[in-house]
């Protein structure tokens, strides 16, 4: 497991010194931009340090008895005279019992460049980076002063303010003895500290537990980032964006067809009243209106209807018959054949009547020996 600190050098978050730690040793290189750091293992360990004129932190104790947005409308109001841009353009952020704040597009651009880096990532502010408890402590990294209080407060600036700002530290602050850690001779003067100032090692963040720090880390989700997350091929992508297209537009298509049925069914049902009853306008309760239709069937059971027997053109001659309808109202029936042999529609037209049927009316043509034509029939049905 690895260790990297980026640390920017000015607000734009252009120029950026990233110390790496590996087995104690400590290396660092100049980058551009966070999209440098490059491919870090899932073990190793980030920690990106906000410069502090980036982020403002205060001391604030939440009240436990009433809710997180309570606590954070309390602060905000606490502090809305100190915010030079609108409160709504600002992240407020706790830990333990300090309040930090950051311009909400600072903090989301950090979070969003980091979010495809597979590992453990820690945005914290910068002067937090040498916070001990209970002590204020001055710390140089490179250039750069931090002061991290013992209020869990802080600050950082260069070298060209130092002065001005101890200044005003001690105007504020008389007993103020902070633990030092740099190489600039004109504090030790200045706290009266004759023995030589140890400098600091980012190798002591390796053996210290990073998860007591505040870390403002919050992954960023992206189509891009899932992809590289996952290491999906193309063929895998192409895959699940057809599964997504389908899962999406399988309820619209169930839905279509199912809109689809029912207007087949209810086109059906309303032919199957128009046949019952052909003053039907519309059907809306299907079971109400067949009990209606029901009701108005008289009780008296009706005659019996006689369905005339047709066996005689099955019999004689089945495989020239193409067409038969009977009207019950009138007892008639209509046959159509084609291309009957004579002597078999003779042998109808002399066995017709044993079998019940009479023979009313005959529009057929006789050529070369055979028959093709209409046959009115008519039946007994008293």
């Amino acid at each position: 497991m690895s260790l990297y600190i980026a640390h920017p050098l000015d607000d734009s978050l252009e120029s950026i010194n990233l110390y790496t730690i590996v087995n104690g040793e400590e290396s660092v290189n100049s980058i551009c931009n966070i999209s440098e750091i490059g491919l870090l293992n899932q073990d190793d360990q980030l920690v990106f340090l906000i410069p502090s004129s980036l982020i403002t932190s205060y001391i604030f104790i939440q009240n436990k008895n009433i809710s997180s947005h309570i606590n954070k409308a309390n602060f905000i109001s606490e502090i809305d005279s100190k915010i030079v841009d609108q409160v709504s353009e600002n992240e407020y952020l706790f830990h333990a019992d300090n309040a930090f704040v950051i311009n909400k597009k600072t903090l989301a651009t950090i979070n969003t460049s980091l979010s495809p880096i597979s590992a453990s990532i820690f945005v914290v502010p910068e002067y937090c980076i040498n916070h001990e408890e209970a002590t204020d402590t001055i710390t140089q990294i490179g250039s750069k002063y931090l002061f991290s209080y013992s209020d869990g407060s802080g600050f950082g600036l260069n070298e060209d303010f130092l002065d001005q700002y101890l200044d005003i530290v001690f105007n504020d602050r008389p007993d103020f003895y902070p633990k030092v850690s740099c190489s600039n001779k004109d504090l030790s003067k200045r706290f009266e500290i004759s023995s030589e100032l140890p400098s600091f090692s980012f190798s002591k963040l390796a053996q210290s537990d990073l998860s007591k720090l505040p870390n403002f880390f919050k992954l960023k989700i992206s189509a891009d980032l899932l992809i590289k997350k996952l290491n999906f091929s193309k063929g895998q992508i192409l895959a699940c964006a057809i599964s997504i297209i389908i899962l999406v537009s399988a309820p619209n298509f169930l839905i279509y067809k199912n809109e689809s049925n029912t207007k087949i069914y209810s086109n059906a049902t309303f032919d199957i009243f128009k046949t019952i009853n052909k003053d039907t306008k519309r059907v809306i309760s299907p079971k109400s209106q067949i009990d209606q239709l029901l009701k108005g069937i008289p009780d008296n059971p009706s005659k019996t209807i006689k369905l005339p027997n047709l066996q005689i053109f099955y019999k004689l001659g089945s495989k020239y018959l193409t067409q038969s309808s009977i009207d019950l109202n009138n007892s008639s029936a209509t046959v159509s054949i084609k291309s009957m042999p004579e002597f078999q529609y003779r042998l109808i037209q002399s066995a017709s009547a044993q079998f019940g049927v009479s023979i009313a009316n005959e529009d057929v043509d006789f050529k070369n020996g055979f028959v093709s034509g209409d046959i009115d029939l008519r039946f007994d049905n008293e």
